[in-house]
């Protein structure tokens, strides 16, 4: 009989959901992590100071970092001042004074220095050892694009893909939902194949919106990539052709940053372009940012009316920029927290000419309604405009997609194995699913949380501790995806969940036995961007526990059943007999 649309649309659904679903289970793993990427990175590199219990105003800061700066021999030929001040923002948690030295022949940036400084009395803060390098949040972060030890243009045609095909996925469930209402608030426990549909149309619905969101806008990140002919094909493939399509994109949109470009193309072109303007200013210049600052004005009154303006704690940093030949010496005053959820370099960012104190003010621009719409979609993927409470719904969301993603997984398998019990022979292709489950679901749980334990464990100063704690990471997932397939898959779910759920429970335990930076301490300092780390752990290690608890459960009824009917059989048979 020929299938119903709603019936074609639930197969799809079931299909393009399974082949792509161990990949799209590890992309929301690493990008909802990225939401908590400055977050993640402080909790790694536990040598930097906490947050201050008592924080003067932006003027007093900055005046702090301002007399640091001006009498460090090292900062006096800098590229660039930078005081980052304690506030709400993120990564703003200590106030600090960073200068940014030329770039060396061949590099695209200068080496930054930073130097912390204590908010009561303005002098440094002698760290007891020195920060440590780590891949911190940052590397979660590309791998939920870029994943992890293959080219990078590839791993994003790959992503790209098992993202067009989560978007049909999605479109294609929301269809095949005959009751989608009714489902939201259904959920029936113990039963079987039918709480595991419950449970997924549930976590499913919760946050379809934000689903729907960050699937399509993640599209619009490397939209050249995934159509690479689009612009050959209309205006020619040299690259003199390619930059005059880029030119009368950016004349008639209004805007210097291109959607689709993922972070390259243009933009790396202009930042080198820069970089080359920026040495031959220079090197024409005579006098450095050091001397320069002898004549600049008071900034005082400027933070003073700024903070005013914005509100307590809400400036992030200010920079000063040396005068170059075309173009003043700069202050410039970022804001804590993004003024608008469209992409938007420097948006917010208040300019004052450092010698006059007075503002630049640009024309504002004539931006097109496409450019609107793109860099608001890649603002909301984003999410740099949020607020703490905003982000904190960015990284429930992104559990929740989670959630989805690996019930949606199990369900496949459960719906299937009633039908393939009966005859007592388990197709190979089942087995693989199932085992892959385990690998991906668990091992990449326990896998996260090995990353978080060789932070703690690899000597501080050893050379290129980045890349052990990334290897980490994947050598304790392998380790554990082997494990998977060489158990009975009801005992892998049981063991490797247990070990995941013991990995974060006693990361916080670890934490405080190699460092300072413990619960007790960031509680009772009331840092709670960095006690909120050591908690997620404790949640994510309680919530692995209890579906490991689940599963022990199975295994006994699933035990208990099987005595039963071998007890019925011999009564049986003795009956015959």
């Amino acid at each position: 009989m020929k299938a119903s649309f709603r019936q074609s649309m639930t197969w799809l659904h079931t299909w393009t959901g399974l082949v792509v679903g161990w990949v799209l289970f590890f992309v929301f793993v690493t990008g909802t992590a990225s939401y908590a990427t400055q977050e993640i990175t402080r909790w790694m590199q536990p040598e930097r100071p906490m947050a201050p219990v008592l924080v003067p105003d932006a003027a007093t800061q900055f005046d702090m970092g301002y007399q640091q700066l001006r009498s460090l021999p090292q900062s006096q030929q800098a590229q660039s001042w930078t005081v980052t001040l304690a506030s709400d923002a993120r990564n703003s948690s200590a106030l600090s004074a960073s200068w940014t030295a030329a770039p060396e022949p061949g590099e695209r940036r200068g080496r930054t220095e930073t130097l912390y400084l204590d908010t009561s009395s303005g002098q440094p803060i002698e760290l007891a050892e020195p920060v440590r390098e780590t891949a911190g949040g940052r590397a979660l972060l590309r791998m939920h694009y870029a994943l992890h030890y293959i080219p990078a243009d590839t791993a994003i045609l790959l992503v790209g893909l098992c993202t067009m095909l989560m978007l049909v996925a999605i479109v294609t469930g929301v269809v095949a939902h005959k009751k989608m209402i009714q489902d939201f608030f259904t959920y029936r426990q113990q039963k079987g194949l039918r709480s595991w549909l419950d449970a997924h149309n549930l976590i499913s619905l919760s946050a379809l919106p934000f689903y729907l969101m960050i699937t399509y806008s993640g599209l619009l990140f490397f939209l050249y990539s995934y159509m690479p002919l689009a612009v050959p094909l209309t205006y020619g493939f040299a690259p003199d052709d390619r930059q005059a399509y880029y030119s009368e994109l950016v004349s008639q949109t209004g805007s210097n940053r291109i959607v689709g470009m993922g972070g390259g193309g243009p933009r790396q072109a202009q930042s080198e372009q820069a970089g080359r303007s920026g040495r031959e200013g220079r090197s024409a210049r005579p006098l450095s940012l050091g001397q320069q600052a002898e004549q600049f004005a008071d900034f005082r009154p400027l933070l003073a009316q700024t903070e005013a303006l914005w509100g307590k704690g809400q400036i992030r940093s200010v920079t000063l920029l040396p005068a170059t030949r075309g173009q003043v010496a700069q202050l410039q005053i970022t804001p804590a927290y993004a003024q608008t959820i469209r992409r938007s370099r420097g948006a917010g960012t208040l300019s004052f000419n450092a010698l006059t104190g007075q503002a630049i003010t640009a024309a504002p621009a004539d931006i097109a309604a496409v450019e609107v719409f793109g860099s608001s979609m890649l603002g909301l993927h984003e999410g740099l405009f949020a607020d703490s409470w905003l982000r904190w719904l960015y990284l429930v969301s992104g559990l929740l997609g989670c959630g989805m993603i690996a019930t949606g997984l199990v369900l496949w398998t459960v719906k299937r194995r009633p039908k393939l019990a009966k005859t007592g022979e388990y197709e190979a292709g089942h087995q693989l699913v199932e085992k892959l489950n385990v690998a991906t679901i668990a091992g990449l749980s326990f896998g996260l949380a090995a990353y978080f334990w060789a932070n703690r464990l690899i000597p501080a100063d050893l050379a290129g501790r980045q890349q052990w704690e990334i290897h980490s990471l994947f050598l304790a997932w392998g380790a554990l995806a082997l494990y998977c397939f060489s158990r009975p898959v009801f005992i892998a779910w049981r063991d490797c969940l247990s070990l995941a759920a013991a990995a974060f429970l006693l990361l916080p335990l670890l934490n405080a036995l190699t460092t300072e930076r413990h619960l007790g301490q960031t509680l009772g300092q009331q840092d709670w961007a960095l006690a909120s780390v050591d908690l997620v752990f404790i949640l994510l290690g309680l919530m692995l526990g209890w579906a490991a608890v689940k599963v022990q459960r199975k295994l006994g009824q699933t035990k208990r059943n099987t005595a039963t009917r071998n007890r019925a059989a011999t009564v049986a048979s003795a009956e015959v007999l």
